[in-house]
């Protein structure tokens, strides 16, 4: 088979696990609730000028705490059975595995934007605009959510055989997507002040997506096999 075929049969066994459950799906949905109820409290006051600093903030600010969430779970079935030894054993091409968990983080960050973006439009009036401009609004998010997922996706590989996975992942994930995160930022920023170069930062996402995507196929075969190695010298 080829590398798309095995990577949606991959994706396809990860989604129905995880739609029998429920399990990362509903944490991601709960906890995109709880992170706009402190926004309401904290920041339903400010000014509409003010407003338009503070949502692109409020919705990459609960992304990435979101896909850190996701991510330290991406690899638990693998490691809590052990089956990644096995999987790597499969006549299965390592980039459909980082491609199928990565569309599985991709699909639970939707969800948790499906309710962040109405939620926070209809906290700050400012932020309508991600409603007024739906497409454009999709294409940001799933552009700025795309280099997210190649960067923690790599290093939760990396990880996967980790005891203490779960603090690992938050120091190394959170340094190395803040330039991403940063950039997704200044992009939102731009779609709710109407600014007419707003399709120059997508394509500047875009450009930095095909990077991180093109590094994270590169290393990720020998992080992941790196990771089983050491777990099986130690056992």
């Amino acid at each position: 088979m080829g590398l798309w075929r095995q990577t949606w049969l991959l994706f396809a066994s990860e989604l129905r696990q995880e739609l029998r459950s429920f399990e990362v799906v509903a944490t991601a949905a709960f906890y995109s609730l709880v992170m706009l109820a402190l926004f309401a409290l904290s920041l339903g006051v400010l000014p509409r000028d003010a407003q338009v600093a503070a949502a692109p903030g409020a919705l990459w600010l609960s992304v990435a705490f979101v896909g850190a969430l996701t991510l330290t779970r991406v690899f638990d079935r693998e490691r809590e059975a052990d089956t990644l030894r096995a999987l790597l054993c499969a006549p299965v091409q390592r980039l459909a595995i980082y491609f199928a968990k990565g569309a599985l983080v991709l699909v639970v960050l939707a969800v948790a934007v499906a309710v962040l973006v109405p939620g926070l439009a209809l906290l700050f009036p400012a932020a309508s605009a991600l409603l007024e401009r739906p497409w454009l609004t999709a294409g940001l998010v799933l552009l700025g959510c795309i280099g997210y997922v190649a960067v923690g996706t790599l290093f939760a590989a990396g990880l996967a055989t980790s005891g203490g996975k779960n603090v690992l992942i938050a120091v190394i994930l959170y340094p190395l997507t803040t330039p991403v995160l940063m950039l997704n930022l200044v992009a939102t920023r731009a779609l709710l002040e109407h600014h007419p170069d707003v399709n120059a930062y997508l394509g500047r996402l875009a450009a930095v997506d095909v990077i991180l995507v093109g590094v994270g196929a590169w290393l990720f075969e020998s992080l992941l096999v790196g990771a089983v190695g050491t777990r099986r010298r130690r056992a």
